[in-house]
C-alpha cells in the first residue's frame, strides 16, 4: 500500500477515466524501502512510548462498558450493545472487545480489578494478562491509525496540486508527522484508557475511508479501493458518531488536491459514502444510551460559546500537553456573552480555515478537516454529561501536527540552504518525538494504579468535583474509606446537585457500615436523578443488608428495569429472591429465572452466580441440579485459592445430595 508513488504531475483529461488508461509508475526500489523504512520507524517509536502501558487499570467507562458488559461474553449479542454505557449504539466497537475477551484464557478473561495490595501474587499475575489483551488491541489500532497518517498526509502530498511543492519532501514529512502524532501524549486518553478504543477505532476507520478514496482516484484497482473506503466508512459509522463527516472531509480532500472537475466515478464514490450516513441514523435511532444530550436552543447556544474556551485549552495541549486531567467537570457558561472572547478567538480561526481552503490551499483543507472532526460534539450538539474531553482531540491531533509539519518545512527551505535544511528538519523532528514520547511514557505510568490517575485530574483541575468523585471512589476500592469519605465530602460540597456525588459518598458511608447515612445520600440522589442506577444499585444493597428484602426487590428491579442484561443486577436481585426469609418475597422460580442466563453468560466462571443458581435450584427442590452446580462453583473457588468458599460449598453440596436421598420436598 506504501509503495506505490504518483511521479508525474500531470492528469489525464477530466471526465468519466477509461479504465484501460495506464497505471501510474510505482517508483524506484530505493524510493519504496524509503518508505517502508519511514514506516517502521513511525511503529517503533510507538511501540517505545506505549510499551509501559499493557497493565492499566480498568477505570470509569471501562467497568459498565467491558467488565460488567454481558454482550461481549455472547456472539449472539455482541451487536446489540448494553445501555447507559459508551458503546451503546455502537455495535462494531462492542464487537472488538468481544474479540479481546474471547481471546483471552479462561482463566484471566473474568478477572477485570487488581488485588488491592501486593499480597495476592496470584491474581495480580492474571489481571495483568487480561489487562495485556485489552491493551495491545488498543495499541495496535493506533499503530495502523499511525501508519494511516502517515499514508494519507504523503499522498496528500504528492497529489497533483502539491507535487511540485511539497513531492520531494513529501515521504519525510509525512513521516515526521506520523512519528510526532503516534507518541504525543494526547493521545494517552484515546488508547491507554481502554473504553476510548472506541475513540481510536473510530479515527482508523476515519482514516482508511479517507485512504482509499485517494488510492481510487488514479489506481488500477480503482474499484477495489472504492469498495474499502464504502466498507471502512460504513465500519466507522457503527463505532461512533464523530464519523459523520468523513464523506465531508472525502469530499474536501477532492475539492482542494484533485481539483474541482466533475467525474463520475468520484461522484459515484461520493454517493456511496454518504449513504453510510443511513447506518448511523438506524443506530442513533436504536440506541440506548442514559439521556446526556439536552436539545433546547439555551444549552446549545451556552454549550457552543464554551467550546471556544474548551478548543483553545484542546490546542494548547497539542503543544504543551500539561497538565493533563483524565476526566473535566467544564462548566457550560451561564450566559453566552460569558464566554464570547474565546468563542470569537475560535470563530475566527474557522474562518480564516474557510478563506484559505476556498482559495485552495493545503492549509485550509487542514484547518476545515480539524473543525469538521471536531464539530458533532463540540458545536450545537450539547453533550451535558462531558462538555470537554482529551480523547476527542485524537484525531484532530494528527490533522494539527501535520499541518505544522508541512508549514514548518516550507519554512526551513525559505530560511536554510539545502545542506542545512535536513539536518534541522532532523533535529527538530527527534527533539519532539523524544521530548512528547517521554511525556507518554510518564503519563502511561500513571494509568496503572486508579489512584494515581485520579490525584493528576485532581491536581490538573483541583475545583472539578467530578475528579474529587473519581479520586474518592479509587481510595474507597483501595480501602482507604477515611480519605475516600474526605474527597467525596468535598465533591458534594461543590456540587450539591451533582447525583454521582452522593451516590458515591454513600457507598462508602455503607462500607463504613453507617447505613442510616448511606440510605440518606442515596435518597438524595434518586430525588436529583431518578434513574440513577447506581443509586437504586447501592440502596437496594443496603436494604439486603438489613434483610429489607421487599424494599431490595424493588429497587434492584429498578435499576435492572434501566439497565436490562446487566448480569450482575441479575445475579443480585435472584440471591434475594432465592433466599430472602420473607415469604411474600421469596421466589425461587424467579430467582431461577434471572441467574441461569447469568450464568451462561458468563460462561460458568462467575462465582457468585453459580453460588445463587444452586440456592435457586435448592428452592424448587432440585437437590441433584444444586448439588452439581455448588460442586462447580467450589471447584472454581479452588482454582482461585479461595478455599475457605470452595469447602462452605462442598459442604452445602453434600447436604444437597443428603436432601436428595431423603426425598425433601417430594
Amino acid at each position: 500500500m506504501l509503495t506505490s508513488t504518483v511521479t508525474t504531475s500531470s492528469r489525464p483529461a477530466r471526465g468519466p477515466r477509461a479504465d484501460t488508461s495506464p497505471p501510474p509508475s510505482r517508483g524506484t526500489p530505493e524510493r519504496a524501502a524509503v518508505v517502508w523504512a519511514v514506516a517502521a520507524a513511525i511503529a517503533v517509536a510507538g511501540l517505545l512510548a506505549y510499551a509501559n502501558s499493557l497493565t492499566g487499570v480498568f477505570v470509569l467507562d471501562d467497568v459498565r462498558a467491558i467488565a460488567r458488559n454481558p454482550t461481549i461474553r455472547s456472539w449472539t449479542s455482541v451487536l446489540d450493545p448494553p445501555p447507559a454505557s459508551t458503546v451503546a449504539g455502537r455495535p462494531v466497537a462492542n464487537l472488538s472487545f468481544a474479540v479481546n475477551y474471547a481471546l483471552a484464557p479462561p482463566e484471566v478473561r473474568d478477572v477485570f480489578e487488581p488485588p488491592r495490595s501486593g499480597t495476592e501474587p496470584a491474581r495480580a499475575r492474571l489481571f495483568e494478562a487480561n489487562a495485556r489483551e485489552y491493551h495491545l488491541g488498543n495499541l495496535a489500532i493506533h499503530l495502523a491509525t499511525a501508519l494511516l497518517v502517515f499514508g494519507v498526509v504523503r499522498r496528500t502530498l504528492r497529489s497533483p496540486r502539491l507535487m511540485a511543492e511539497y513531492g520531494p519532501a513529501a515521504t519525510w514529512i509525512a513521516g515526521a508527522a506520523a512519528a510526532v502524532w503516534v507518541v504525543h501524549p494526547l493521545t494517552t486518553a484515546a488508547v491507554t484508557y481502554v473504553v476510548q478504543r472506541v475513540e481510536a477505532l473510530m479515527a482508523m476507520w476515519y482514516l482508511l475511508t479517507l485512504y482509499a478514496s485517494i488510492r481510487s482516484i488514479d489506481d488500477p484497482r480503482r474499484g477495489a479501493w472504492a469498495a474499502m473506503a464504502v466498507a471502512s466508512c460504513t465500519a466507522g459509522m457503527a463505532t461512533k458518531e464523530v464519523m459523520v463527516t468523513a464523506p465531508l472531509v472525502v469530499a474536501a480532500w477532492f475539492a482542494v488536491c484533485d481539483g474541482p472537475a466533475p467525474d463520475r466515478f468520484r461522484a459515484r464514490l461520493l454517493g456511496a459514502l454518504a449513504a453510510t450516513w443511513l447506518v448511523l441514523a438506524c443506530l442513533v435511532w436504536g440506541e440506548r444510551r442514559l439521556p446526556s444530550v439536552d436539545l433546547t436552543f439555551d444549552t446549545s447556544m451556552r454549550y457552543l460559546v464554551t467550546q471556544g474556551g474548551v478548543i483553545l485549552h484542546y490546542l494548547r495541549l497539542a503543544i504543551v500537553p500539561v497538565p493533563q486531567a483524565f476526566l473535566y467537570d467544564w462548566p457550560v457558561v451561564a450566559r453566552p456573552l460569558d464566554g464570547l472572547p474565546q468563542a470569537l478567538a475560535v470563530a475566527a480561526l474557522a474562518v480564516a480555515a474557510l478563506w484559505a481552503y476556498v482559495r485552495r490551499h493545503i492549509l485550509g483543507l487542514a484547518g476545515v478537516v480539524f473543525f469538521l472532526i471536531l464539530a458533532p460534539s463540540s458545536s450545537v450538539l450539547p453533550i451535558v454529561t462531558e462538555v470537554a474531553a482529551e480523547h476527542r482531540m485524537y484525531l484532530p491531533l494528527a490533522v494539527l501536527v501535520s499541518a505544522v509539519a508541512a508549514a514548518v518545512w516550507m519554512a526551513l527551505r525559505r530560511l536554510s540552504g539545502p545542506r542545512v535544511r535536513p539536518v534541522a528538519a532532523g533535529l527538530l523532528v527527534m527533539a519532539a518525538v523524544a521530548g512528547y514520547g517521554s511525556m507518554t511514557i510518564a503519563r502511561n505510568a500513571d494509568y496503572r494504579d486508579a489512584v494515581v490517575l485520579w490525584t493528576t485530574a485532581v491536581d490538573a483541575r483541583p475545583d472539578d468535583a467530578r475528579a474529587r468523585v473519581g479520586l474518592g471512589s479509587a481510595l474507597a476500592a483501595a480501602g482507604d474509606l477515611t480519605a475516600a469519605e474526605d474527597h467525596l465530602r468535598r465533591a458534594v460540597d461543590r456540587a450539591p446537585g451533582d447525583a454521582t456525588a452522593r451516590v458515591r459518598l454513600g457507598s462508602v458511608f455503607a462500607q463504613q457500615q453507617k447505613l442510616g447515612a448511606a440510605v440518606g445520600e442515596f435518597q438524595a440522589a434518586l430525588a436529583l436523578r431518578p434513574g440513577d442506577i447506581d443509586a437504586h444499585r447501592f440502596l437496594a444493597d443496603v436494604h439486603a443488608l438489613r434483610r429489607e428484602d421487599q424494599q431490595a426487590v424493588r429497587h434492584y428491579a429498578d435499576a435492572l428495569r434501566l439497565l436490562p442484561g446487566d448480569v450482575d443486577l441479575q445475579v443480585r436481585l435472584a440471591a434475594v429472591l432465592a433466599d430472602s426469609r420473607d415469604l411474600r418475597v421469596r421466589d425461587a422460580a424467579r430467582a431461577l429465572a434471572l441467574a441461569e442466563p447469568a450464568v451462561l453468560l458468563t460462561y460458568r466462571r462467575d462465582l457468585r452466580a453459580l453460588e445463587v443458581l444452586s440456592v435457586a435450584y435448592a428452592g424448587l427442590f432440585r437437590w441433584a441440579e444444586a448439588a452439581a452446580v455448588a460442586r462447580d462453583a467450589a471447584a472454581l473457588a479452588r482454582q482461585r485459592n479461595d478455599h475457605r468458599r470452595a469447602s462452605a460449598l462442598e459442604y452445602r453440596a453434600s447436604a444437597y445430595d443428603e436432601a436428595a436421598r431423603q426425598g425433601l420436598g417430594r
